[in-house]
């Protein structure tokens, strides 16, 4: 059977998706073979942790990029041979560990250009040379370790400009402006650390399908992983035939003596002819899409989210009262059935979407990052899971060579999608009706918001366009 590949990547990305197959063992691990994976696992994470220790700090942003210097050093500190662990477990655990970093350091840098765009203080120029200095590689790294700003030769003269800018005290500024910089980093960059064990990830030549007999003496397929002893493979059954190449991610489940192993591949994007339509729409809480055609899809998502949230209530009510108490089994395993049928419902109602409404490309408002508040009400709004559903959309939509576009969210289902006009409304019924006072245009409360959307996608009034993406960069 000819392998998926997996490792590398298509030259022509707009027509492909990377997708995440799982695939599962076949009945019951045995437990020194179980013992055995775990092993392997425990040594990731120590790996996991050595890297987070030595590269995620401050010191160690100019070794971050492309990353060859962190592999280098791994290389010769001697941990790979101190776990005897084998190269194909230990350089994916650095580089997993290195892209975690990455990400952090991406979010630190997102955090203080709010804090730059939040602080009132900051004059216009001032915020211009905060966002240049913490966007330009190089310059960046040197000023928060003290060094003084080296900017690319390309970019000087943008930077001299900008400084220009400052007008009088120049220097005293930029030293301002820099130790204020350096605070920020300080105040948003934790201290990495992981104590999970149970997933690791492996290179290719780290494993091998085949088929081996089980203890019933019986053929079965399955794949071969490298173990800590030399030349010695250990076989796990799996219950399908598929082959992948590349890296993959194994997934331990010691409770239940299971492993999955998670592959990525890359598929073609489904090509639909018939759809050709554009489409509003508007995500709620208790019917999960509303369409600008009047449609809606997922009535039952809202039930199905409150049956979670009356069911986590009655857990805290009869058992969590005590202080620090942990979840019973019986409720842990019902609670995550409840959520993975929600899931389902929501992956198949999309489904259901896109084959009713046949769009070419939808319109949605961009959803703000944090909802909900105190109380019962806003508990139910914290585990509204419209996170999930944006994401699923959004994916979907990429799969299916659908374009989503983000538009402006701001009273959106205030303004009247005939005439513009913004009505204030009063009740929060789910079902009330959008009245105009001003054309008198009478319509469901989601399905003028869904109109709206349309309106303003189509009028230009877009943050961004999500999918597809872009062409030129291909």
């Amino acid at each position: 059977m000819a392998k998926k590949r997996a490792d590398k990547r298509p030259q022509t990305e707009s027509k492909k998706i990377c997708k995440a197959i799982h695939q599962h063992s076949s009945g019951k691990i045995d437990g020194e073979d179980m013992n055995r994976l775990l092993d392997l696992a425990q040594s990731c994470m120590v790996v996991c942790n050595y890297v987070y220790q030595r590269y995620g700090g401050i010191k160690s942003l100019d070794k971050l990029y492309p990353g060859y210097t962190v592999q280098n050093e791994m290389t010769a500190s001697g941990l790979r041979e101190k776990l005897n662990l084998p190269t194909v477990y230990f350089y994916p655990a650095v580089f997993n560990a290195l892209r975690e970093i990455k990400t952090q350091w991406a979010h630190v840098k997102r955090n203080i250009y709010a804090a730059i765009n939040e602080n009132e203080r900051f004059t216009k120029e001032e915020r211009h040379y905060l966002r240049f200095v913490v966007k330009v590689s190089g310059c960046f790294e040197n000023i928060v370790n003290g060094k003084p700003a080296q900017v690319p030769e390309e970019m000087r003269q943008k930077y001299e400009s900008i400084v220009a800018d400052l007008q009088a005290d120049q220097q005293e500024r930029i030293r301002s402006l820099n130790r204020y910089l350096c605070r920020q980093v300080r105040k948003k960059l934790s201290k990495m650390h992981t104590e999970k064990f149970l997933y690791f990830s492996v290179w290719e030549r780290g494993y091998r399908y085949g088929e081996s007999k089980n203890k019933e003496g019986q053929n079965c397929h399955g794949i071969f992983l490298t173990t800590k002893e030399r030349r010695k493979r250990l076989f796990i059954p799996l219950t399908d035939t598929n082959q992948y190449g590349g890296m993959l991610d194994i997934k331990l489940k010691p409770e239940k003596n299971s492993v999955e192993i998670i592959a990525s591949v890359f598929a073609d994007i489904r090509e639909h002819k018939d759809y050709i339509n554009e489409i509003g729409i508007s995500l709620g809480l208790w019917d999960m899409i509303t369409t600008s055609t009047g449609h809606v899809w997922g009535v039952e998502f809202g039930r199905m989210q409150k049956e979670l949230y009356d069911y986590g209530v009655c857990e805290r009510q009869t058992y969590g009262r005590k202080s620090g108490a942990p979840p019973r089994k019986k409720y842990t395993v019902r609670r995550e059935k409840m959520e993975e049928t929600l899931k389902n419902y929501i992956n198949r109602e999309i489904n259901r979407m896109f084959a009713g409404e046949k769009p070419a490309k939808i319109y949605m408002a961009k959803l703000p990052q944090n909802a909900g508040g105190n109380g019962a009400g806003g508990y139910i709004l914290r585990v509204w899971k419209k996170g999930y559903v944006t994401e699923r959309l959004k994916w979907k939509c990429r799969q299916n060579g659908i374009e989503i576009v983000e538009v402006l969210g701001k009273g959106l289902s205030t303004e009247c999608s005939v005439c513009g006009a913004s009505c204030e409304i009063q009740s929060k019924d789910r079902y009330e009706d959008f009245k105009c006072k001003n054309c008198g245009y009478e319509e469901d409360r989601k399905v003028n918001a869904a109109k709206n959307a349309l309106n303003r996608g189509k009028s230009g009034r877009q943050l961004n366009k999500v999918f597809p993406q872009d062409k030129s960069s291909g």
